[in-house]
């Protein structure tokens, strides 16, 4: 099932989740009671965001086509649900699908371009006999857009926006030939962000009673995944460039023979990597230990993590004896050699930390390392394959991982509970298996709290609604913005010290800190706690990322919030926990390190030659989209009558969402096929990477369907890439454009993407673009710099028209403003600043990036 928009114990011995909710929460309302969603489509995407609301306790009743195919990924994506096979060319089939969807509140449709309005139920014919219904449409490519009746594959959707040359860490500097990756980023991400329109549309129905309709094409969900891959800062300061080289290596030379790299022999190429591994980070990468296993470290750009990694191998001393510093990650330039400032470290340096490091990592099995650097408090995780991670106890334990017994495929051991919900009268219940049922299926539930009549609504779906960010780096920040793109008022406060480095605090920051407005405060202190409190009761969500042990000194621990307003919503983004917790659940990690513990560095590479799969666009970005879900459906039960509640998630759920379909294995041992490595490109001659005559395309249709496309190139089905390879990608297009299931999309780099779809604001950028299609705005920018970034049409309502958030501030920009909000006279707030209880910006950053 890779086409996206066509059918197809620990010494404890704590017990998995099971299919049974724990007797704690037996007596407890499930978030989503009695809300209704049908799901049309039986497409991946669709089938992600109606499994998160049926997570949540939803009524969640899943049309597939009869005999549809199956394997080992239905088990949980289907779990929770109720199945029921129509055929929707049959009247009966149509009359049934119809008549559920009028008894709906939510409509998750993925069945493909015109199909909806071919079978009435598409929300134009819905919507009079149902003017309430939540309508969420999942296409490929946006209504209106050049693309926009391309098949939507999967791959097809992946090759529009660089995830085959832009992925791997090397690629945009290196180029040459794509490399396919089997994660399927834009179902997973489109299928979140539907779930995410559903629940926010759905909660402002509760209030207006007026239905809406959502567009969430695929396109760009997974371009809200690249962001940070294609944002371009220009003239942005050296430290922030990857890899760290030499400007005019980076921006003249590179390209240059990124774009002449036909022609490079392969001594050429491995000249160019060599030059380039000089640049490497020995704190962020892989390092084979005594039992040849892996463990990667990400202790870079942080006040504690590189010193406390050095010191746990033991040459911390030693490195400072030989002329290394210790001092503050935004010291940035100097001597190149400040062990905290990995962007600016020599490569005399990096070589020679990278030698002890690995002389030292080959002393102890990798289970040790793990061990001892996570109780030390640096970000690290053995190198595993998905199978292990099914398997290993912490995952079993932490809820991570659950049983769930399929009534098709048996015992399964599967990823738990992506976000979890507690309260005092509500909480998440334990994954439950999918039921099937007659084509004759009635709604079963119904929530029971009153809704608003009918009223006109001109705001924006959380306007009204208020959001308080304790969080740092990405997945917090990122949730965060959720609510400032659907209207809520967000305030990021800031520490006095921040512990992260200016990469994650400042550059990340440029996307992820979009539409809030900025505080400084020290909560160590009682005076700076005495505002936090304030803001707290004004507010609606909390969002944080601490470790527990952490948030009692702060103020913001669960108790201390509750006791300041009982009904605040909490969410809580941590690295490791499931929906137990689990032992890893106070260790701190990052996405790198959660790619590598879950099976996504040695799927992209291999088990003996790991490769990260992306900066940040893989975990961190869907695991802060999942959190801001997870508290949309706390608001949506608040709303319900079943009062505050705490949500969780984290970045090991995350890193399991995004690689869903393999995240399923039977009691033998079976999985879901996994393209692995770096020389894939792609599942099989039907669907996969090739090299045409003016460039890679993307070339995909049905498994039948095959000989008719080899056929029309004049090819047998077995020697389709030389064929392929004799024309250009237009004449490939004219040829297959009769084959229904058949496309063929050229593959894009994100920086061609980028110049194609960038508009400058002073141009009075409008949206949707002309074309209607994705679009990046460059502008003016806080920092002094002109910045390129993703606009948010991931969602697209024919009630609120995505806006432009405002640029992400400088810390401590808003701090006298809203300090002045809170009553706070001149005098009192000029003490508060003269004292650093509260801050206009950082005193260890004067400028908004850190300067030499």
């Amino acid at each position: 099932m890779i086409f996206a928009n066509q059918t197809r114990m620990n010494p404890r011995e704590t017990p998995l989740e099971t299919t049974q909710t724990s007797p704690t929460h037996k007596s407890k309302a499930a978030p989503l009671a009695g809300v209704r969603v049908l799901s049309l489509g039986g497409i991946w995407a669709g089938r992600v965001a109606s499994m998160l609301l049926a997570d949540q306790g939803a009524e969640v009743i899943e049309i597939n086509r009869p005999n549809a195919e199956r394997n080992l990924s239905h088990a949980l994506l289907s779990r929770g649900k109720c199945e029921i096979a129509l055929d929707l060319n049959s009247s009966e089939g149509r009359q049934q699908a119809i008549k559920l969807a009028l008894g709906a509140d939510i409509v998750i449709e993925n069945l493909g371009a015109r199909r909806s309005a071919r079978f009435g139920l598409d929300h134009s014919s819905l919507k009079t006999r149902n003017p309430k219904l939540v309508y969420v449409s999942i296409p490929g490519f946006a209504t209106g857009s050049s693309h926009q009746d391309i098949p939507a594959w999967e791959g097809a959707v992946a090759a529009s926006l660089g995830v085959y040359t832009d992925i791997h860490a090397l690629g945009p500097t290196l180029g040459g030939a794509p490399t396919f990756t089997a994660l399927p980023m834009a179902s997973a991400y489109g299928g979140v962000h539907a779930s995410i329109a559903a629940s926010t549309a759905f909660l402002n129905r509760l209030a207006t009673g007026l239905g809406t309709f959502i567009e969430v094409p695929l396109a760009d969900a997974l371009l809200s995944a690249m962001a940070l891959l294609i944002m371009k800062i220009e003239d942005q300061p050296r430290c922030f460039d990857l890899p760290p080289m030499d400007k005019a290596m980076s921006d003249i030379a590179m390209p240059i023979l990124r774009d002449l790299n036909q022609s490079l022999t392969s001594e050429h190429r491995a000249a160019i990597r060599s030059y380039i591994t000089k640049f490497a980070q020995p704190l962020f990468t892989n390092h084979v230990c005594a039992d040849g296993r892996f463990v990667f470290i990400n202790a870079i750009g942080h006040v504690h993590q590189p010193r406390a990694c050095l010191e746990t191998l033991g040459i911390l001393d030693d490195l400072i004896a030989e002329g290394m510093v210790v001092a503050s990650p935004y010291e940035v330039g100097g001597d190149g050699n400040n062990i905290s400032d990995a962007g600016g470290l020599s490569p005399h340096w990096k070589s020679r930390l990278r030698l002890l490091m690995s002389a030292r990592f080959l002393t102890r099995p990798a289970a040790d390392w793990e061990r001892l650097l996570q109780q030390a408090g640096v970000p690290v995780a053995v190198v595993r394959t998905v199978d292990e991670w099914l398997s290993w106890s912490a995952a079993e334990t932490g809820g991570n991982v659950a049983k769930l017994a399929d009534p098709e495929f048996g015992s399964t051991r599967q990823a738990g509970r992506f976000i979890s919900i507690e309260g005092v009268g509500l909480a998440s219940p334990g994954p439950r298996p999918r039921q099937s049922q007659s084509p004759g299926a009635e709604w079963q539930t119904r929530f029971a709290a009153p809704e608003q009549t009918l009223q006109e609504g001109g705001k924006k779906f959380l306007d009204g609604i208020r959001v308080l960010d304790f969080s740092n780096v990405i997945a917090g920040p990122v949730a965060a913005r959720v609510f400032a793109e659907y209207g809520a008022d967000v305030v990021r406060i800031d520490p006095v010290f921040p512990q992260a480095g200016p990469r994650m605090t400042m550059w990340f920051g440029v996307d992820v800190n979009q539409g809030k407005r900025s505080i400084i405060l020290d909560l160590k202190t009682g005076r700076g706690r005495g505002v936090a409190e304030r803001l707290v009761r004004e507010a609606d969500v909390v969002i944080h990322n601490y470790l527990d042990r952490s948030l009692e000194g702060i103020g913001i621990s669960e108790a201390q919030l509750r006791a300041i307003k009982p009904d605040i919503i909490t969410c809580q983004i941590s690295a490791w926990g499931g929906a137990a917790g689990g032992p890893l659940k106070d260790f701190p990690a990052y996405d790198p390190v959660l790619q590598a513990a879950t099976g996504i560095t040695a799927r992209y590479g291999s088990p003996e030659a790991p490769v990260i799969h992306g900066l940040a666009s893989c975990v961190d970005y869907i695991t802060g989209f999942s959190a801001a879900l997870g508290a949309i459906h706390a608001l949506v039960a608040k709303r319900l009558g079943r009062g505050g509640s705490s949500v969780r998630t984290s970045l090991a759920m995350g890193a399991q969402l995004v690689q869903f379909p393999f995240m399923v294995r039977g009691d033998n041992g079976d999985g879901v096929e996994e393209p692995s490595g770096q020389q894939a490109f792609g599942y099989g001659p039907y669907y996969r990477l090739y090299q045409a005559r003016d460039g890679w395309i993307f070339l995909a249709c049905r498994k039948q369907d095959l000989a008719q496309v080899a056929n029309a190139l004049g090819s047998p089905a077995d020697g389709l890439s030389t064929a392929v390879a004799q024309f250009d990608s237009f004449e490939i297009e004219r040829r297959i454009r009769g084959i229904g299931s058949a496309s063929t999309v050229p593959v894009m780099r994100l920086d061609r993407l980028r110049d194609q779809i960038s508009v400058a604001e002073e141009r009075g950028p409008s949206f949707p673009p002309r074309d209607g299609g994705m679009l990046m705005i460059e502008a003016a920018h806080p920092s002094g710099h002109r910045i390129s970034l993703p606009f948010p049409s991931w969602y697209r309502s024919d009630r609120h028209t995505p806006t432009r958030l405002s640029p992400a501030p400088k810390p401590g920009s808003h701090t006298v403003e809203l300090l002045s909000e809170l009553s706070l006279g001149e005098a009192e707030i000029a003490t508060m600043i003269e004292q650093n209880i509260a801050a206009k910006g950082w005193t260890i950053s004067k400028g908004y990036f850190p300067e030499p």
